[in-house]
């Protein structure tokens, strides 16, 4: 792919597609059922109240700014505005005022991923499908993307992060139960299990992130292997033998999990062995 054809900011693109009659172009009224949502449209969730509002002012108004839509074989695919295409439907309405424009694949894609990470109102989860799509589909880096929507590259792993948690956690997250901070901490395991069941502490318990890297951490403590007791038991005579031929016999030695300890009761005596010649 054309790298030249991805340099474009967001700002750029969206002030390129402002709904904006063009010379030679009409606004028709399309029926709804023939326009499709744009496949790369990440967002998935639609605010019910603000919905049924949108819905309203159209019954009253009418839709002011007519969709962008883009000729398909069996009708068009929608490039914006498909908040005004459902809310026109809630409200009843069978068509939508609409301007038709070519776009080419790659530009559609760029346009429908780009215009859409700039809305505050995608959740967290929707965020990082259109992050995913943007990387995939543009061909971009994390680095590139982040330059391109004026994110740093840590936010943009940290929210691509946020896929790989279990649908369940993906679902707190978007409803709020479960924030980002604590998302991140839990996108870091690779046990789901794990990861649920701490996600149900934190909405039962109202656990702070801290508390729950503590959880973690003491999780990560408790799988690390401990040496056995037993298979350091064979050496203990063998080291006996010969921290006393450096000692003397007055010592004692223990030998535990995760330590070795020498006893001594004498510290002269040991002293007087550490500067005893090697050949006396």
């Amino acid at each position: 792919m054309n790298k030249d054809s991805l340099g474009r900011k967001i700002s750029e693109l969206i002030e390129e597609n402002k709904v904006v009659i063009k010379e030679n172009e009409e606004v028709l009224d399309l029926e709804i059922s023939k326009i499709k949502s744009n496949p790369e449209q990440p967002r998935v969730n639609f605010d019910s109240k603000a919905m049924k509002q949108l819905a309203d002012s159209i019954l009253q108004h009418g839709v002011i700014q007519p969709v962008i839509v883009k000729p398909s074989k069996d009708g068009y695919i929608l490039v914006a505005g498909e908040r005004r295409v459902r809310a026109s439907s809630l409200a009843g309405k069978t068509t939508v005022p609409a301007i038709v424009r070519e776009y080419n694949e790659i530009y559609l894609t760029e346009l429908s991923i780009l215009e859409n990470l700039q809305r505050e109102d995608l959740s967290p989860i929707e965020e990082a499908i259109a992050y995913e799509r943007a990387i995939k589909n543009l061909g971009l880096t994390q680095a590139e993307l982040a330059e391109r929507i004026g994110k740093s590259r840590s936010y943009i792993t940290n929210v691509l992060g946020l896929l790989n948690l279990p649908v369940s956690v993906m679902k707190d997250v978007d409803g709020g139960l479960i924030s980002m901070g604590h998302a991140k901490v839990l996108s870091k395991l690779e046990d789901t299990e794990l990861i649920a069941k701490i996600s149900k502490r934190i909405i039962q318990d109202d656990l702070s992130v801290r508390k729950v890297e503590e959880m973690i951490q003491q999780h990560k403590n408790k799988r690390q292997p401990r040496p056995k007791v037993s298979a350091l038991k064979k050496y203990e005579e063998p080291l006996k033998q010969k921290i006393e031929s450096v000692f003397g016999p007055n010592i004692k030695l223990s030998i535990t999990a995760n330590d070795i300890r020498i006893r001594f009761l004498n510290i002269q005596e040991i002293i007087d062995s550490l500067n005893k010649p090697k050949n006396s």
